[in-house]
């Protein structure tokens, strides 16, 4: 068979096509971004009007005779950079004080706004923080009078992506249908969701009795400023009220043991009382006036075991691994949030002294989550079915075990008592045969002895 009749064959090689990394951004994207835009100019219009308003009904007083619309307006401007955290300049001298009341408003605005997002990807909901940090920039560098643009960027991001983070978390429902991942994730975050507000009702609670108890010499503050109708009264009311929850981070700061400053050398806490000057602040009032120890720290931690109990009950896992992987996810959680809770309740009033007040960042999450977070996970991790069954498998294995043992020992009680007694007896008996033995050896030498031979008789011829 020559070559030419040979039948030919044709060789196809593919190449696969090289792969092709896209970036492309998620459907709804621009519903988030107008989400935040609104939230924004919706913050800046509330605060700007209620500044006017604040100033129309307190311009009567004398020390507001210098202070024109124009100047309450640039306030307004003033107010919102203060709202994301900026820094106002007068006289060289920096002032930043967060109204944190407003400041949770307009994370639940974000929250409400982001739900025209919900049938598209999640991530979309992201874009909000974009949004609202690009108009934030707009209105204070347009509206402020003696803030910088720039100074408010950190809390102009924390704000939306907040509320981004919340919208996004709440999509994890829990259904039958949903994996077993998802439960833990919802979980997770609903149970430090939980153990944050335990924490901010118990220290409402606190506020509110260091408020009855000091309040004579809130009182005292109150009437330094020359408040002279009711007008200059509800001002100065609503303003102190737009820092309840940072308040709240005070009190909670106390309790914890780390302590807040009302100066930089003026630490309170429950094992100091450093006594000083403090701005006329009326709230400012309720301060402790004295120490009374670190043993208060054991009710943070008594209401981390509540709190335990109850997320055992409610946020049970069927396995143990998801349990604590949502303890884990549920720690970070209220980490994160006592700390953005904490940064936003400091302060800085002047210069020197009046620099740094407020709660020690650090030391008082830090606290926090040793005193409660920790002792909840543990209570939850503790009562899980797995857990108990593998406590009583071990109790069962050591008993078993002291059982066995107890049977070894008395067995070789018994061994030993019986080798005993046999051997008593055969050493009775041994005694007795080596006594014969020794009877019988010293009479036979006894007749070795001339003296103990007979005599032989002599025959006398």
């Amino acid at each position: 068979m020559t070559n030419e009749a040979r039948p030919r064959r044709t060789t196809t090689t593919y190449v696969p096509d090289r792969a092709t990394v896209r970036v492309a951004v998620p459907r709804g994207w621009a519903r988030g971004v107008l989400a935040g835009v609104e939230a924004a100019f919706a913050g800046w219009a509330i605060t700007t009007v209620l500044t006017m308003v604040a100033y129309l009904s307190i311009r009567s007083n004398t020390w507001m005779n210098d202070t024109t619309p124009r100047d309450a307006l640039g306030l307004g401007g003033d107010l919102w950079s203060a709202v994301v955290g900026g820094t106002a300049v007068v006289g060289g001298v920096s002032y930043r004080a967060i109204p944190t009341l407003v400041g949770a408003m307009l994370v639940v605005l974000v929250r409400v706004l982001l739900r025209t997002t919900a049938g598209f990807p999640r991530s979309s909901a992201l874009f909000a923080a974009p949004g609202f940090l690009l108009t934030s920039w707009l209105l204070v560098g347009a509206s402020g009078q003696h803030s910088h643009w720039w100074t408010g960027t950190l809390g102009a991001i924390i704000i939306p992506l907040v509320g981004s983070v919340w919208f996004v978390a709440s999509g994890y429902s829990r259904d039958d249908g949903a994996p077993a991942m998802q439960h833990w994730i919802s979980g997770g975050f609903k149970m430090g969701g939980l153990l944050v507000v335990a924490l901010a009702l118990a220290a409402s609670v606190a506020s509110i009795v260091a408020l009855s108890l000091s309040w004579t010499r809130v009182s005292g503050i109150h009437e330094l400023l020359g408040a002279s109708s009711a007008a200059d009264s509800t001002f100065i009311v609503g303003v102190q009220l737009l820092f309840a929850p940072s308040v709240v981070a005070w009190a909670a700061a106390w309790w914890s043991g780390a302590g807040f400053l009302t100066a930089t050398d003026a630490l309170h806490s429950p094992s100091a009382a450093d006594q000083g000057p403090i701005p006329p602040i009326p709230l400012l009032g309720a301060v402790p006036e004295s120490a009374p120890g670190m043993w208060l720290i054991l009710l943070p931690i008594l209401l981390g075991l509540a709190v335990g109990a109850v997320c055992a009950w409610r946020f049970r896992r069927e396995h143990l691994l998801h349990q604590s992987a949502q303890g884990l996810l549920a720690t970070a959680v209220f980490a994160a949030v006592v700390a953005l809770w904490m940064w936003s309740a400091t302060m800085s009033l002047g210069a020197v002294r009046l620099s740094t007040m407020g709660p020690r960042v650090g030391w008082v999450t830090l606290a926090l989550v040793l005193e409660i977070a920790l002792p909840a996970v543990l209570v939850s991790l503790a009562t899980h079915p797995t857990t108990l069954a593998l406590i009583g498998e071990g109790t069962g294995r050591v008993r078993r075990r002291g059982e066995a043992a107890g049977r070894r020992a008395s067995e070789a009680d018994v061994s030993e008592k019986s080798v005993a007694s046999v051997g008593g007896g055969s050493g009775e008996g041994g005694d007795g045969a080596a006594g014969e033995r020794r009877g019988a050896g010293s009479d036979a030498h006894e007749a070795n002895e001339p003296w103990a031979q007979p005599a032989q008789e002599q025959h006398i011829d």
